[in-house]
């Protein structure tokens, strides 16, 4: 009988993408021996309370706190001190946890998530690619990307899909379209809302009779409803729990997100299995392989609005092209993330890298500037940069 793999996820939030993957992979792993435990590790500067979730299949939570004051040295030395022995695997999701192993050179074995097409989850790669034992690309792109960025450690290179719950879809016969467009800021020039009043300034003279469903932080409900010329029509909520975004996907018809660059998201993969049609930014590949244009869902250049008008003006004049593209996305959708396939996937890369051969790693600062050194004890580092503000 095989030994119990102990596997320990690093999450930063318990919000957006990259947690929901971790929620999942919690949530429908069924093999017998891996054992998930997961640690938040919480910059209590931002936020000095936090509550832990309530996740189905986690051996333990553990809450880290740390400040960005701290010498860098002392804060991955009582990070290590959460983790039972070096035998367990580190689940690596962002810098933090990668700057530990680096910088005291611990033993574990390390799987490197890469959950973004972009250049922060390729340099944390290269900057760490001796304590990396494996990497998991969510997307053919990124797996692309980094085979070209690490080509010596191909054969260490997994491109995994996430996995994601099934969704009840119930028959929709909405007689107004409703369109939902939802992020974590308004205000974050990536996620492109400022195109929503264009495209609704377009479609309001057609007469075409459309629902806004816009969620998102940073602006006050006045200033988005002054931007979309009117409430009628519109609901609007500065954020949503994963149970009530999936509700209200249920109720909606289309999913507009015409970020100007995204890894995968979680979102459209949820959005196409509760039944939406996906109304996307071409992310040179990165969804390709799930929004099929004009079969699964439709595709557009960068701030095409009148590519996005067009297409929902369409799509409302034809219901039954919109019903059947609907099914055709929620087909898609179950068939390339189903939620104990993936997840059965990635448990086998993290088991590989469990009995694959140790690698001998060896210590390197990672992080950290002139404060930040072994010999110097964390109060004198925290002290100088609270008076001076030097890091």
């Amino acid at each position: 009988m095989l030994e119990q793999v102990k596997v320990y996820h690093f999450s930063n939030s318990k919000e957006g993408g990259v947690f929901s993957v971790i929620k999942n992979l919690l949530q429908f792993s069924i093999n017998p021996v891996v054992e998930n435990h997961i640690i938040y590790t919480i910059n209590k500067e931002i936020t000095p309370h936090f509550e832990l979730p309530h996740l189905t299949g986690a051996g333990s939570q553990q809450i880290f706190y740390f400040s960005p004051k701290w010498n860098f040295y002392y804060t991955c030395k009582q990070l290590s001190k959460l983790l039972p022995n070096d035998t367990v695997v580190i689940i690596a999701h962002d810098w933090l946890e990668l700057g530990m192993v680096s910088n005291l050179g611990l033993q574990n074995p390390v799987v490197h998530f890469l959950h973004g097409d972009f250049d922060y989850y390729y340099a944390l790669a290269k900057r760490h690619v001796h304590s990396i034992d494996q990497f998991i690309a969510i997307s053919p792109v990124i797996d692309e990307k980094l085979s070209s960025v690490l080509p010596e450690r191909r054969q260490d290179i997994h491109y995994c899909r996430f996995p994601v719950p099934s969704i009840d879809v119930d028959k929709k016969e909405n007689d107004v379209l409703k369109i939902f467009y939802g992020v974590r800021s308004l205000t974050e020039e990536r996620k492109q809302f400022k195109i929503l009043p264009l495209i609704k300034e377009q479609l309001d003279p057609t007469g075409i009779d459309v629902q806004w469903t816009v969620v998102g932080a940073g602006m006050e409900k006045e200033q988005i409803q002054k931007l979309m010329r009117g409430g009628k029509g519109l609901s609007i909520y500065p954020a949503l729990s994963n149970e009530a975004f999936i509700k209200e996907l249920q109720c909606h018809d289309l999913f507009l997100l015409p970020s100007l660059q995204e890894g995968f998201p979680v979102a459209v993969v949820e959005a196409m299995k509760a039944g939406l049609v996906p109304l996307i930014t071409n992310w040179e590949g990165a969804t390709e392989e799930l929004v099929i244009e004009g079969k699964t869902g439709f595709v557009f250049s960068i701030g095409n609005v009148e590519g996005y008008a067009n297409t929902i003006a369409k799509l409302d004049a034809d219901r039954f092209l919109l019903s059947t593209i609907r099914a055709a996305a929620i087909k898609k959708a179950n068939e390339l993330f189903d939620p104990f396939v993936n997840t059965k996937n990635i448990e086998r890369v993290i088991i590989q890298d469990y009995y694959g051969v140790k690698k001998d790693k060896t210590a390197f600062k990672a992080y950290g500037s002139r404060l930040d050194k072994e010999w110097i004890p964390n109060a004198v580092t925290k002290t100088v940069r609270e008076f001076t503000g030097d890091n």
